[in-house]
């Protein structure tokens, strides 16, 4: 069954009134940082500006926060409500965007399934889920940062098995690809059910939250699955790309 874009709404609402209720127990200060809803022209502006239809979980998302706000630039910090320094609202999406396509450089002897099995196996690039890990595409978009190191995509390009418009958490320095979620609306639930779960048993809960909000490691690859393929590459041969 095709869901109506009333179901769409609803979700999404529902699952925002779970993220805030969670943050109202643990971290009420952050709820501040809540954007107020975008217009529909700048939502629209966004997509006619990266040549993309976004998601339209994500859209009715946007209608009910644009993103976070930074907070106060003096001390004390006031935290952020999501595990990152903000998600973007519509001006930032577009400049995140273009600035991490900016980064693109196509490179054959790189972007190859077989070269990314081997750095897979040899420990120098973490893949949890269907993940293409090429710096820059084209085929993603940034709605959320954490200083720079850490960024959320839609990712409109996924491997084999993942779904378009995918969740994925990148962390270039360290070479970490996480997919976090298939869907936006996935991902608000995620990460309500989390909230839920450090306000009722907080060292069962895969959240960790200090005065500046929650860590920005949530739902990175955990360090005992270094090493090993996601799914999609597991019959993939590897091949080294470094001269012999």
């Amino acid at each position: 069954m095709t869901d109506t874009g009333a179901d769409v709404d609803k979700r999404v609402a529902e699952a925002w009134a779970r993220i805030e209720a969670g943050l109202s127990r643990v971290l009420p200060a952050s709820l501040r940082q809540l954007n107020a809803q975008a217009a529909v022209q700048a939502i629209d502006a966004v997509e006619a500006a990266l040549a993309v239809q976004l998601p339209q979980d994500f859209r009715v998302s946007l209608r009910i926060h644009n993103g976070t706000d930074l907070g106060p630039t003096l001390p004390p910090p006031e935290p952020s409500p999501v595990p990152l320094t903000y998600l973007c609202d519509t001006n930032e999406i577009i400049e995140m965007t273009r600035m991490w396509r900016d980064n693109y450089h196509p490179e054959p002897d790189w972007d190859d399934p077989q070269v990314w099995a081997y750095l897979v196996d040899t420990e120098m690039l973490w893949l949890n889920g269907p993940v293409r890990p090429i710096i820059g595409s084209p085929g993603a978009v940034v709605v959320g940062d954490m200083n720079g190191d850490v960024q959320w995509l839609l990712d409109f390009d996924p491997a084999p098995g993942g779904t378009p418009g995918q969740v994925v958490r990148v962390d270039v320095e360290c070479a970490s690809w996480d997919v976090l979620a298939p869907s936006w609306t996935q991902l608000l639930v995620r990460y309500a059910e989390d909230l839920e779960l450090y306000a009722a048993d907080p060292d069962n809960s895969t959240l960790e939250i200090d005065h500046l909000g929650p860590a920005c490691e949530w739902g990175s690859t955990p360090t005992d699955s270094w090493g090993m393929r996601p799914a999609w590459l597991q019959d993939v041969q590897p091949r080294s790309p470094y001269p012999s």
